[in-house]
């Protein structure tokens, strides 16, 4: 997820919203990697990437689908190309292939193979490093295509839904599937890359309820994956991210979806490593329908605020709050309690709606191990030196224990299934990219001696692929040799 955040108690400075309703970034994206074949009726145009090269005939590949292209000199370009994170508004990737179907996908993936086109593609358009507008890139959007079919507990989903969209659409049948919480995140993007939310602990990340997914290959050719149908790429799509092939449909085994207590809990700032502790302490004895999350946030002033969100079974907020509150040894300053049906949670959590505002932002993460004294000592001493600079950053732990651990770290693409923790970490406007990036690098540093990688959801440009993959990158580097010998899917990583 993504992220599962409500209403934060403080807001960026001018900005009329707060920080957790729209800090909702997952990988929103629906591709993944590819290598094509060319068109055989596809019009002669030579090799448009290097020094000279002649523009591609736009008009030709518009006449083959149903949807639509936008280049550079259309009206339309400046909202076509557009992404959720406005830091990236000035990107200019070359045309955006508005797809009406998985034929137009197909038709796209080809043309852009003959023209040796550096693709990328955007569902929810929420990519932290901006790769579904990239400059120089030809842009797939599949957000046309979409639909919602149950069966037998299972969920057809397509690619071109926000988390929100699913949930409403699942919840007419009394279902769900754990995914992140921030609505207008893109399920595909997010649930290739694994999808971590507030009912993670008891059903796993959002990759773990995926049952198969229909799958446009790099010759053009549709193919079923799923366990015994190309059960390598089955295995890649489960966290491996935006590396295989574009996926036009994703089938789920549901859950049941149910009425929640909500319960949120602040504490003072200079006592959040403590809260930390504790929170980790509870973990290990809470039921795995009780999920907790901790956000620290630096006020600019040298403080920081600390604060929980808990989410669990309805009728047990109280008792699970109290039980949080023993392991933490310490009174909240504010405990609130609310008991809601299932999707007025999801709205709730969601900030109050389906949509978010834009909003310039910039992100990071580590994945930890343990939560040791000294990794919690980094995390305090990170936020505090950027508060006493003036910054308004944050952090947000999420826990990984509980059914995430249920399968082994081999068994899929998604590697955390050992770790304690995934610790993001975020400012967002006012602050300037150049600061906010400054101060998660050296957090970074920071943290290095406890880190044992990042989260693909939370891409950060510049780092190598293995950082993300741990133990399953050569197994992941050998299949993306395979589908994309040439690299032309555009990624911000490197190999």
């Amino acid at each position: 997820m993504r992220r599962v955040r409500s209403v934060s108690p403080t807001t960026a400075a001018g900005a009329g919203f707060s920080r957790g309703t729209f800090l909702c970034g997952a990988l929103g994206i629906a591709m993944a990697g590819w290598g094509f074949t060319g068109m055989s009726d596809a019009d002669p145009v030579a090799d448009s990437s290097g020094p000279g090269a002649a523009t591609p005939n736009w008009s030709m590949l518009e006449r083959r689908i149903r949807g639509r292209v936008v280049d550079a000199d259309d009206a339309d370009y400046g909202m076509a190309k557009q992404v959720f994170n406005t830091r990236f508004d000035g990107e200019t990737p070359i045309a955006v292939v508005q797809a009406a179907d998985t034929d137009d996908v197909v038709a796209a993936m080809s043309f852009a193979a003959e023209h040796r086109l550096p693709v990328a593609a955007r569902s929810g358009g929420h990519s932290y490093a901006g790769v579904s507008t990239a400059s120089g890139a030809m842009i797939i959007d599949v957000r046309q295509l979409t639909g919602v079919s149950v069966d037998a507990g299972r969920a057809v989903v397509a690619p071109g839904h926000t988390l929100y969209e699913v949930y409403r659409e699942l919840d007419r049948s009394g279902l769900t599937i754990p995914t992140g919480m921030c609505p207008d995140v893109g399920i595909a993007g997010l649930a290739l890359g694994g999808g971590i939310g507030f009912e993670s602990r008891a059903y796993g990340v959002t990759c773990d309820r995926l049952a198969g997914a229909t799958l446009v290959l790099p010759d053009g050719t549709v193919t079923a994956v799923s366990e015994t149908s190309r059960p390598e790429l089955f295995w890649a799509l489960r966290g491996g991210g935006p590396l295989f092939g574009v996926v036009t449909s994703l089938t789920f085994d549901t859950c049941p979806a149910t009425s929640k207590d909500l319960v949120r809990l602040t504490f003072p700032g200079d006592r959040a490593a403590r809260v930390i502790a504790g929170w980790s302490t509870w973990l290990r004895c809470a039921d795995r329908s009780e999920w907790a999350d901790v956000s620290v946030d630096a006020d600019g002033d040298g403080n920081l605020d600390c604060w929980m969100q808990m989410v669990c079974p309805a009728g047990s907020g109280r008792r699970a709050a109290a039980a949080l509150t023993d392991a933490i040894g310490m009174q909240p300053l504010s405990v609130d309690t609310q008991t809601l049906d299932h999707m007025d949670t999801i709205t709730y959590l969601a900030g109050g709606g389906p949509t978010t505002p834009r909003a310039s932002f910039t992100n990071g993460s580590d994945v930890v191990t343990d939560l040791t004294p000294d990794a919690i000592a980094y995390i305090i001493e990170a936020l505090t030196a950027f508060s006493s600079a003036g910054g308004t950053g944050w952090v947000q732990i999420n826990t990984l224990d509980g059914a995430i651990g249920d399968t082994a770290p081999t068994a899929t693409a998604f590697p955390w299934r050992t770790h304690a923790a995934l610790v993001e970490w975020g400012a967002y406007q006012p602050i300037p990219h150049d600061t906010a990036l400054a101060w998660i690098t050296a957090a970074h540093r920071r943290f290095a001696p406890v880190s044992a990688g990042a989260y693909v959801n939370y891409l950060e440009p510049g780092d190598p692929l293995s950082r993300y993959y741990a133990q399953n990158y050569p197994r992941l580097a050998a299949l993306r040799r395979t589908i994309d010998p040439d690299n032309r899917i555009r990624t911000v990583l490197t190999a």
